[in-house]
């Protein structure tokens, strides 16, 4: 390796790193990102954040580092378009090879205080994810038999399910995710469900010694459809009201923007499943 190269390496992977994914034709998914990135600015003022997105025109001019996804890199992470959770398990070791430690988050969710305290609890062999949700869906039972593997473990359907809206993943274990992405794609044959990816990486990071814990950080989310519909207007609303202002005035509204619903517009909601 030259010594150019290697200088580029190091600043690659200097620190540690604020990741997103935000893709697809829906624009809320970027304006996400960008909102709780803008939040998390306030409360982590020196945090650097990465996202891998194929709009990185809506994040110009902030201090964002973004990462383009085309079309061709969207069809090969997701096996030719067959599970587009795909982009996401392969989306976040393309952001890890970046940073020695990563905080991902989905683009619904959004910190209310200070999270970086996270790092402090990422290691090669402890990671964050949102939450243990114990058992498997009863289509995962599917798996028993078929011979898949993570790591040389036979998949039953069984194994411990986490939630992966927040990921917290050390450089070390880019392997397992690899590995997590590859068996996503032969489990989402089986699983007819859009949470392969999230079993795979739990799966594989819960291998050779290493244990997840759940985040227990100041964050939310608008992950319901009640939530997603209050979340679209006013997340629509912020930036038509301060999209013109400075980056300092953005960030510092953003940290007052209230996102989730007061009782009144919960009532509002209340024919709505899934509030």
């Amino acid at each position: 390796m030259t010594h150019e190269r290697q200088l580029i390496y190091t600043w690659l992977m200097d620190g540690d790193g604020f990741g997103y994914i935000a893709f697809g034709s829906d624009e809320l998914y970027a304006r996400g990102a960008l909102f709780s990135a803008l939040r998390l600015l306030h409360y982590c003022p020196d945090a650097r954040v990465m996202v891998l997105t194929d709009r990185p025109s809506i994040f110009d001019g902030y201090p964002i580092e973004t990462i383009e996804l085309t079309a061709k890199r969207q069809a090969e992470m997701s096996f030719g378009n067959r599970y587009m959770f795909g982009i996401k398990a392969a989306g976040i070791v393309d952001l890890l090879r970046r940073c020695e430690r990563l905080f991902f988050m989905d683009t619904d969710m959004y910190p209310t205080g200070d999270i970086s305290r996270c790092f402090n609890r990422i290691s090669a062999l402890s990671s964050i994810m949102w939450r243990c949700e114990g058992r498997p869906k009863a289509p995962y039972r599917a798996l028993e038999g078929k011979g898949l593997s993570i790591g040389g473990h036979i998949l039953t359907g069984d194994e411990t399910m986490w939630a992966s809206g927040v990921l917290g993943v050390h450089h070390d274990n880019i392997p397992a995710l690899e590995r997590a992405y590859a068996a996503s794609e032969k489990v989402s044959e089986i699983v007819r469900l859009h949470t392969p990816e999230q079993f795979c990486i739990g799966v594989a990071l819960s291998q050779d010694g290493r244990k997840i814990r759940s985040h227990r950080l100041p964050i939310r989310n608008y992950n319901t459809r009640g939530k997603k519909l209050h979340a679209r207007k006013r997340i629509g609303a912020f930036f038509d009201l301060s999209g013109k202002l400075s980056i300092e005035q953005q960030v510092r509204q953003a940290a007052g923007y209230r996102v989730w619903r007061a009782p009144l517009e919960l009532l509002l909601q209340r024919d709505i499943w899934h509030l």
